[in-house]
């Protein structure tokens, strides 16, 4: 009887009704594709941070797989760090698998070729020959550039030596070596999107007030929006301290105006927000193509962040984000600006994820100088930038 009731119930219940779906998947291959017809090349001209000098203590090597290409990094006992072209020359052995450091150069694993910072071959154990050793034994070595325990690497589809080089770190540096900053915090993600998304923020004003008006605090930030006021200059920003003109760099300046606590489609300024709000002023400067600078200026003292990004393929990158602050900022100021900080990029994901590229935007009064950052972002692209990828670059 019970089970009769049951059939019952069973054949009277009402549909049960199933959403869709979504086959969107931006991973898949046709998907990346299609993002390719409009994005520009996945790997821009300029300095690129490939690894940490941490990946390198006690002699490791370290595997990098970035850029179109595959590399190893490794640090001599002089102190000095080689990042070469991964595969050797002689019989195409990969020297992060295997290959180990001998005083200043690095030994390949299958026949002990070795190799210094520069990629010139030292020593080859069973050559016979007292002669020097030719040309032709030598590997591709990158210019580097060590900064802040960060490892830069020049990269140019032309093969160029460096345009340009790095200088917004310097102040920072200086304050670390004379205890004036800290190094406050590290934080580490990635993006499945293409490396020109975090600078074409410079030139979209508005989108301040749409993706970042729900401010990024911990817990109560949906129930908050921020009014922001946003300018930007192209070729001109912020190098230790001071505003210079540089055809590499572009600089945006952020301030929030005033916060509001919002219900339904309701807004209620919050008393006295609009003098705290101006008491923290934000200035942005992006150095190259992969680099973004942040100095805050708090009622506690000054906050910088350095941000680089390494595209692992065209569409996936890896973002660092270093927070430094001068001695005055508590340490617990400097977290909590730091976590703000990285929910505000968060906020983004969703758009720079799934967005394609537009070259020529349908643009109306009140949009941003969209026109301007193309011309800038084109200084980092050259002839064979389109010709950079995995099965393509030959040393």
């Amino acid at each position: 009887m019970g089970g009769l009731i049951a059939l019952y119930g069973w054949l009277r219940a009402p549909v049960r009704r199933i959403p869709s779906k979504d086959f969107h998947d931006p991973g898949s291959n046709q998907y990346i594709a299609m993002r390719r017809k409009f994005f520009p090349p996945g790997f821009p001209n300029g300095w690129h941070c490939v690894c940490n000098t941490t990946d390198l203590e006690h002699g490791r090597v370290k595997s990098i797989s970035a850029l179109g290409t595959y590399m190893v990094a490794f640090r001599g006992e002089d102190g000095n760090v080689g990042v070469l072209h991964a595969f050797c020359p002689h019989m195409g052995a990969h020297l992060g698998k295997g290959g180990t450091v001998v005083g200043n150069a690095l030994r390949c694993p299958f026949h002990g070729w070795s190799f210094d910072a520069e990629g010139h071959c030292k020593h080859i154990p069973y050559r016979q020959s007292t002669r020097e050793l030719p040309e032709e034994t030598n590997t591709k070595a990158y210019v580097v550039r060590v900064i802040l325990e960060r490892v830069f690497i020049w990269f140019d589809a032309e093969g160029r030596p460096p345009q340009w080089e790095l200088e917004c770190h310097e102040l920072v540096e200086a304050g670390l070596k004379d205890g004036s900053y800290y190094f406050a915090d590290m934080r580490c993600t990635e993006f499945d999107m293409h490396c020109s998304e975090m600078h074409l923020n410079s030139a979209d004003p508005y989108h301040f007030k749409t993706l970042h008006a729900p401010m990024p605090f911990p817990l109560i930030g949906h129930l908050m929006v921020g009014d922001h006021d946003i300018t930007q200059e192209y070729g001109r920003g912020e190098v230790n301290g001071k505003m210079v003109d540089k055809q590499e760099l572009c600089s945006i300046t952020e301030k929030t105006s005033g916060v509001s606590i919002v219900g339904g489609e309701r807004r209620w300024p919050l008393p006295f927000s609009a003098s705290v709000a101006s008491s923290i002023d934000t200035g942005v400067t992006f150095e190259g193509p992969t680099i973004v600078h942040f100095t805050v200026k708090t009622p506690f003292g000054i906050m910088r962040q350095i941000n680089t990004l390494l595209s692992i393929e065209p569409f996936k990158q890896y973002t660092e984000s270093r927070w430094y602050a001068e001695r005055s900022v508590p340490r617990v100021i400097a977290k909590l600006m730091a976590s703000i900080a990285s929910r505000a990029v968060d906020q983004d994901r969703v758009v720079w994820e799934n967005k394609i590229w537009r070259k020529k935007p349908k643009l109306v009064a009140g949009d941003g100088p969209f026109l301007d950052f193309f011309q800038w972002y084109d200084q980092f692209y050259s002839e064979n930038s389109a010709n950079v990828s995995r099965d393509q670059l030959e040393w």
